[in-house]
């Protein structure tokens, strides 16, 4: 495996671009080398930054890079995705792959038939400390058989928030809301523990904001392996909830967000079990010291944006991918599931809670 860094590329110099280029400096397999974005001015400032070459033509950048990231509107993924990938380079893509299943086909299609190029989405909850040491945890046994898998999600965005985008809020870009935008990784995790949903009922509703999209979204599934679960999610709950999982099976109950352990009963915990659950506290709080620190930097003016809730370890994961010639730990067919979840969502929902088969 060569120790020569990478030569990154990012797309996109606008509200996730910057937050792209600062994590890149973390990963030392890495090498921000280029920054490309059709406003010229954006794509000059987010260079001069870090010092780096100014693009506004993505195929110009793509002769200077080993690999790039996407960080532009949801709906805009397709064309520079599969311009990317056909130019040879490997590909990042922020969360969503795509808005619809029909056009994340596209990019894995293409990436098909370009095998030497990894292409990986940005799921960093994946990472998450508590969530990949729980992951471990359930795959071995902790939950015995899951019974029931639920995600709730309750967001506070303000109108202010969707004014700030013209994208924002609407169906050909944002894709989707509450779900979509900001409910998409907890999805994602819902179905890495529990696997694919088999149906769903669904209610959706835009209240409150002056938007396309769906502020509130409540749906019943049923899993491929006879589980039931809930998603409830929103973006009107001021001033935001705690969003977490909560699954149960025959052992026992896990409650849980990418930063803290809210619950953890297993009935007759093994010794090992009952020492995850004390590491598995720790980590919290930790965690929780930290953002207050952070958060104390913020208000004095001297923190340094960092997308601590992890863009560092999904680059690290897709750098070594490439280099080991392996898959990614997020591949398109992975970012894929929780598009496919949640446009199921939105099919029922737009028809008043009609069943929707997923498979």
């Amino acid at each position: 495996m060569s120790d020569i860094p990478l030569r990154i590329g990012v797309i996109g110099a606008g509200a996730i671009g910057p937050s792209h280029a600062h994590s890149l400096q973390q990963v030392p397999q890495v090498k921000l080398v280029a920054v490309c974005d059709m406003r010229e001015e954006a794509a000059a400032g987010l260079a001069k930054e870090y010092g780096v070459e100014a693009f506004t033509d993505l195929g110009e950048m793509l002769k200077v890079v080993d690999a790039a990231t996407l960080a532009i509107p949801s709906g805009l993924h397709l064309d520079p995705s599969i311009q990317v990938i056909e130019a040879g380079r490997h590909l990042l893509v922020e969360k969503p792959l795509e808005i619809t299943t029909e056009r994340i086909d596209r990019i894995i299609e293409a990436s098909e038939q370009n095998p030497d190029v990894k292409v990986a989405g940005v799921f960093q909850t994946r990472f998450a400390p508590i969530v990949s040491k729980l992951k471990s945890l359930v795959d071995n046994g902790l939950l015995g058989d899951i019974y029931s898998g639920s995600a709730y999600i309750k967001r506070y965005r303000t109108q202010e928030y969707y004014d700030s985008g013209g994208w924002r809020g609407t169906w050909k870009i944002d894709g989707g809301g509450c779900l979509m935008n900001q409910g998409i990784h907890l999805v994602d995790l819902l179905l890495w523990f529990c696997g694919d949903v088999s149906d769903l009922i669904a209610h959706t509703s835009s209240v409150g904001r002056e938007i396309e999209v769906e502020t509130q979204a409540v749906a019943l599934l049923n899993f491929a392996n006879g589980a039931r679960g809930v998603i409830e999610a929103t973006t009107l709950a001021y001033p935001e909830l705690t969003q977490y999982l909560e699954i149960y099976g025959s052992r026992g109950t896990l409650a849980f967000s990418n930063d803290k352990l809210i619950r953890m009963d297993i009935l007759d915990p093994t010794s090992e079990e009952l020492a995850a659950k004390e590491e598995l506290v720790q980590i919290g709080d930790e965690l929780e010291a930290e953002r207050e620190n952070i958060s104390g930097e913020v208000k004095a003016g001297t923190a340094v944006p960092t997308v601590e809730m992890g863009h560092g370890p999904v680059i690290e994961d897709w750098a070594t991918a490439i280099k080991e010639d392996r898959k990614p730990f997020v591949d398109g067919a992975e970012a894929r599931r929780s598009v496919e979840l949640i446009t199921a969502i939105y099919e029922s929902g737009k028809q008043n809670g009609k069943p929707v088969k997923l498979r």
